[in-house]
């Protein structure tokens, strides 16, 4: 990234970042290196976690205090939640920033910007809450208190524009950061597997919660083909090191040959021929590594009950489906175009378990979610040459999808204009 004069002098600056979660600490992170290279003294401080850290910011709180899954759990650390939350408050009111930057986490997130604004900083929200999915009246309060939303998707921009936000699709950081063109012998020499393996990947979350529902049923569905294929390899990637302990407690429960890859999942997806992943940011890695595979999730039973029962008759659209690359297919597919409405061409054609309508990716969730159906998808995948064909078809489509716009500004460049104008007294005009 280039560097002009005026951007080389800039110093002084501040900026305030809360990414509550794994995923947005990967995207936060990826947007402060870049920062840096336009403002190379800028001061990056507030919640994230160790690649954030990494990057230059300076931690008042590791986001794992703050990760919980599900109401039940989430009460268990309401204590420590408020501290963190306190002590975000504070930051805001000191003085010593002039942008501060949420990243998705919007329960806490959207709070936050009320105060920001009130304090008189900036708000550029980075990673939409996911206001096309559910609670759509949020985008009002959103208006009122951002005054600039970076969306990974394009059609999240689309949405907010036509609401009055100022937006921009700045590119998904995966889109940027995993090659188009992979190499799967490399991958499979960096994880010593001979390249004639066939290799499936368990991704079984990045939360201690989500491992301990899911790694067992994935282990156990491993299990059950390798009874067909005993010559099956697995790999695992490790979202972060204080989960080893964990992950090797369920592993040495199972019979299952798996090599435990720490913190690069891309390249564990990379050398795998088909696979099963929790949703969440993983889904679309293995998308854009070309992984054939299946969405897995299961929450606490009461988590669930008031999801189904409650919350998504209620709050939720009536097309929300889990995978992202799911959802990023089904608004292709109100456009007349995209991965479904090829794969429904092709004949291949997976149904929602819930509302019967054809999906690009298996979701298989809470009941359904059995070893035995999860080993199915397994061996559909293996046996089934043109349902792999046509995914993999579906996932060059996702990641043109997903590719930052040439026509317009960065994550990190929209940051930095926020800041020159904060200091010129100038207005902040969104990239439309």
């Amino acid at each position: 990234m280039s560097r002009s004069t005026e951007e080389i002098n800039m110093s002084g600056y501040s900026v305030l970042i809360l990414a509550g979660e794994a995923s947005g600490d990967y995207h936060a992170a990826a947007l402060v290196r870049d920062l840096k290279e336009l403002v190379p003294n800028i001061t990056v401080t507030g919640i994230g976690g160790d690649r954030l850290k990494q990057a230059g910011m300076q931690l008042l709180h590791h986001y794992r205090e703050l990760n919980t899954i599900g109401l039940s759990e989430g009460l268990g650390r309401l204590g420590t939640i408020l501290n963190a939350y306190k002590t975000m408050k504070r930051e805001i009111r000191s003085g010593k920033h002039q942008v501060f930057i949420p990243v998705d986490y919007p329960d806490v997130n959207l709070r936050l910007c009320r105060f920001a604004r009130d304090a008189g900083l900036q708000v550029c929200y980075y990673v939409s809450p996911q206001v096309w999915a559910w609670r759509k009246g949020r985008i009002r309060k959103i208006a009122r208190r951002v005054d600039h939303m970076m969306t990974l998707f394009p059609f999240e921009a689309r949405l907010y524009q036509k609401a009055g936000v100022r937006a921009s699709f700045v590119g998904h950081t995966m889109a940027r950061e995993i090659p188009n063109h992979i190499n799967r012998s490399q991958a499979r020499y960096a994880l010593s597997i001979d390249d004639g393996a066939y290799v499936v990947a368990l991704v079984p979350g990045s939360r201690p919660a989500e491992i301990h529902r899911m790694l067992p049923r994935m282990c156990e569905s491993a299990e059950i083909f390798t009874h067909y294929f005993p010559d099956t390899q697995f790999v695992l990637p490790l979202a972060a090191d204080h989960l080893m302990e964990l992950v090797n407690e369920i592993l040495n429960r199972h019979s299952v040959p798996v090599i435990v890859v720490k913190n690069d999942a891309s390249q564990a997806m990379t050398a795998a021929d088909c696979g099963l992943v929790t949703s969440g940011t993983a889904t679309l890695q293995a998308a854009l590594v070309g992984m054939p595979h299946a969405l897995v999730y299961v929450l606490d039973e009461f988590s669930w009950w008031l999801a189904l029962r409650i919350i998504k008759p209620l709050l939720m659209d009536k097309d929300l489906h889990i995978g992202l690359s799911n959802m990023l297919s089904i608004f292709e597919e109100k456009l007349g175009r995209g991965p479904i409405k090829e794969m429904v061409q092709q004949n291949v054609i997976i149904p929602c378990q819930e509302c019967g309508r054809p999906l690009f990716i298996p979701e298989i969730l809470q009941h359904q979610a059995t070893p035995a159906k999860l080993a199915h998808w397994l061996i559909s995948f293996r046996i089934d040459e043109k349902l792999r064909n046509t995914m993999k078809a579906g996932f060059q489509q996702i990641r043109e999808m997903l590719k930052s716009p040439t026509d317009g500004p960065t994550a990190a460049i929209t940051v930095r204009d926020m800041l020159v104008g904060k200091n010129k007294g100038e207005s902040i005009h969104a990239s439309q």
